[in-house]
């Protein structure tokens, strides 16, 4: 990982390290790069999800992140790992995702794995279901450790299912888009197991959108608003 090479950052040091510019330098990078006017099947997505220590964006910290690329309706990558959250993990949330303190004492700490997610997702449209608290909390883990936060163009399953496809303002579960497009979730809440399938429902979901949105910006401006 990038920041062995220079051993772990403190979040005292001056922002002018080598970590944190190279963090920033990829954020920047991402967001020059960033199109909306790709056609649905030229456009790269990344479906990203996280298990937390808890649902409390201030207090809450990421203990797996994983992300899914996305191209031409079909998967062709992911990225996965633990993090040592450095505090313990509640039970309730355990319960959740069946994430123990052992499972993370031993990982990277999420300063370390931030370089390469970004590196991984680039510049491409991430996508999630309820994906707003997944960025949430990614930004504030990026924010408290190099001072950014992503600027990539986001797609939520649930709105696309609701508004773009059914053209309602239903809510729906990410269970019940595994059920309407017949995908076996392998390792439910944990972040590479609903990262999978919900690329797997997204490549379906978007292959019958894109008979009636062509681009990226089409699919995204159609998810923030529906008037019946």
């Amino acid at each position: 990982m990038i920041t062995k090479l220079f051993g772990r950052k403190s979040l005292d040091d001056k922002p002018q390290d080598p970590i944190t510019l190279y963090v920033r330098k990829l954020c920047e990078d991402a967001r020059k790069n960033i199109t909306m006017d790709d056609k649905l099947e030229d456009a790269v997505f990344s479906v990203v999800d996280t298990e937390t220590t808890g649902l409390d964006i201030n207090e809450a910290r990421v203990i797996n992140i994983a992300a899914v690329k996305v191209q031409n309706f079909k998967i062709v990558d992911f990225y996965n790992t633990f993090i040592n959250p450095e505090m313990l993990i509640p039970p309730e949330s355990i319960k959740w995702h069946n994430i123990t303190d052992d499972m993370v004492q031993d990982k990277p700490y999420v300063e370390e794995v931030l370089p390469d997610f970004l590196k991984f997702i680039g510049s491409s449209v991430i996508v999630g279901h309820h994906i707003n608290f997944d960025i949430k909390m990614i930004n504030k883990e990026m924010q408290n450790c190099f001072g950014c936060q992503l600027h990539n163009p986001w797609l939520d399953t649930m709105l696309i299912y609701s508004r773009s496809i059914l053209k309602k303002e239903d809510h729906h579960t990410l269970d019940h888009l595994f059920d309407v497009y017949k995908v076996t979730c392998n390792g439910r809440h944990t972040a590479l197991g609903d990262a999978l399938a919900t690329a797997e429902v997204f490549t379906k979901m978007v292959f019958q959108a894109n008979k009636t949105y062509g681009t990226v910006k089409e699919l995204s401006d159609s998810q923030k608003s529906f008037v019946g």
